[in-house]
């Protein structure tokens, strides 16, 4: 096998490490609520009352989880089906390379796009919580773009438009990463190649977007799903730029598999700096690309200002708004589509040079063997619930001893642990509001908090959440330690003490 080749037995290197480990890896994701969330309000999605979920709607990965919840096997299809949207959308960002800079440009395109960081690698394996459809989306508008040079049908230009906007609905995000990025590049491509059809079959798929995006909310608020905490708006504080942009650094570094976000951080100098350096690299060679095609084939020329623009865009808004930085280390989720981005960036830098691809073969193996060694060694599994994951078991084992399957808690311990124990539980999280609690409305249902008899629990963990014991806990017929746990029970439906949702 020729060297410049392998980025190909790199990336299926990393996906057979992913595979072997895709288990314990998903089990142990599903702890962090905001992965598990959206599959537990799924499955219980059968209460009635207003539905909430946080920040974005989700609303393509609900409909594909609620359509297949009647399949006896799909637990194990949700728990794999954020891992085997990433492989497709790889698959399908090779094809589309290829068809512009040639087979090996495809296939490293494929390759890079895979090999992300550890942390990063949390996202991909969570269909829920981590706007995975976005970089997806984005993918198949540059695919479009791509076959509307090799066909003159419409409906590719159709189904990329209902994509685009029923994942635009779901995720505004990628109105910035994708749909804006496509208006331009089949601007450029209409206009280089002087073709009416492209220019016309790319008004389609804006205008299919636009029209599903309005309809697909418009539908979901009918259905009273509600999208709450969405987050500061507007522009940051010029005093904060700076320090957005040094985030903005941590989080393509923490892309590529540099930690300088995280306590513990991996991998050792100067090994760290180096993969911290390719990451950089690969995000700014789109850009690199575009200026240098500016006088070159129409379909390379749109198809590199396509991703140019995706990256500029993206980074732009990371920093000058508060979003993105105010979730820490999880805010890498917000910069999800550089990965393909920079995949073709580098691809394409290289495409028709035999050094320069063996340049790129080799960064792309080198972020791929240190990323396979954190992933090994557990650089993938989530942390900060450490006492809930500790102490589940011998929780769970009392809560069947004593008949009690409904109870509440703060968010980062109630959906998590609902998913966890199959559905033997169902834990519904909640805040403190005065003596008394409130619905912690994040994918949630109104009807969870309906008082229904029988026994109950609450469970107070100081180590994630500022919740504090209210005043009813004295009603307590037992009190239970589990490190830093206390599990409360009660011999009533202590829902009579939550204060109902807002309408």
């Amino acid at each position: 096998m020729k060297l410049r080749w392998l980025p190909a037995l790199a990336a299926s290197a990393y996906v057979a490490t992913v595979v072997a480990l895709g288990p314990a890896l998903v089990e142990n994701n599903h702890w962090d609520t905001d992965a598990s969330g959206t599959l537990t309000l799924a499955e219980r999605l059968r209460g009635s009352g207003p539905v909430y979920v946080a920040h974005y709607g989700e609303w393509t990965t609900f409909w594909g989880l609620l359509g297949t919840r009647a399949l006896p096997w799909h637990e194990q299809l949700w728990t794999a089906s954020g891992y085997i949207l990433t492989l497709a959308g790889a698959v399908l960002l090779g094809w589309a390379t290829a068809r512009v800079g040639g087979s090996w440009a495809g296939v490293t395109a494929g390759a890079a796009t895979l090999v992300v960081g550890p942390f990063v690698l949390r996202s991909f394996l969570s269909i829920g919580g981590s706007h995975l459809t976005n970089p997806f989306g984005a993918i198949v508008l540059a695919a479009a773009l791509v076959l509307f040079t090799r066909t003159r049908s419409w409906l590719p230009a159709v189904v990329a438009g209902v994509v685009a906007g029923t994942n635009a609905a779901s995720d505004p995000l990628l109105w910035i990463a994708g749909i804006v990025p496509f208006a331009i590049a089949v601007t450029v491509l209409a206009r280089t190649t002087r073709r009416r059809d492209v220019g016309l079959r790319g008004g389609v798929t804006l205008g299919m977007a636009v029209i599903t995006a309005i309809a697909t909310d418009l539908v979901m608020r009918l259905l009273d799903f509600h999208v709450v905490d969405g987050g500061a708006a507007g522009l940051d504080r010029l005093r904060d730029l700076p320090a957005n942009t040094l985030q903005l650094g941590r989080m393509i570094a923490l892309l590529g598999g540099a930690n300088y976000a995280l306590p513990g951080p991996y991998p050792h100098e100067p090994l760290r700096a180096l993969v911290a350096l390719l990451a950089l690299a690969a995000v700014v060679a789109p850009i690199v690309v575009a200026f240098k095609a500016r006088r070159a084939d129409p379909l390379l020329r749109a198809y590199a200002c396509y991703w140019a623009v995706a990256v500029a865009l993206l980074c732009v808004v990371f920093v000058l708004t508060p979003n993105a930085t105010d979730l820490g280390p999880k805010s890498v989720n917000y910069l999800l589509t550089l990965a393909p981005a920079g995949a073709v960036g580098v691809a394409l830098i290289a495409a028709r040079a035999r050094r320069a691809q063996l340049v790129v073969a080799l960064g792309v193996v080198t972020i791929a063997a240190v990323n396979i060694f954190g992933v090994a060694g557990g650089r993938a599994e989530v942390t900060g619930v450490a006492a809930l994951q500790t102490y589940h078991e011998p929780l769970v084992r009392l809560l069947e001893r004593k008949d009690v399957t409904r109870g509440f808690a703060g968010y980062w311990n109630a959906q998590n642990l609902t998913w966890q124990t199959g559905m033997k539980l169902l834990v519904a999280p909640i805040r403190n509001c005065g003596t008394q609690l409130c619905p912690y409305n994040v994918f949630t249902i109104r009807s969870w908090y309906e008082p229904r008899g029988g026994r109950t629990f609450f469970l107070l963990d100081p180590t994630v959440h500022a919740l504090h014991a209210p005043p009813f806990v004295s009603d307590a017929v037992e009190t239970h330690r589990f490190g830093p746990l206390t599990l409360y029970l009660f011999d009533y439906d202590i829902a009579r003490h939550i204060r109902p949702a807002p309408s």
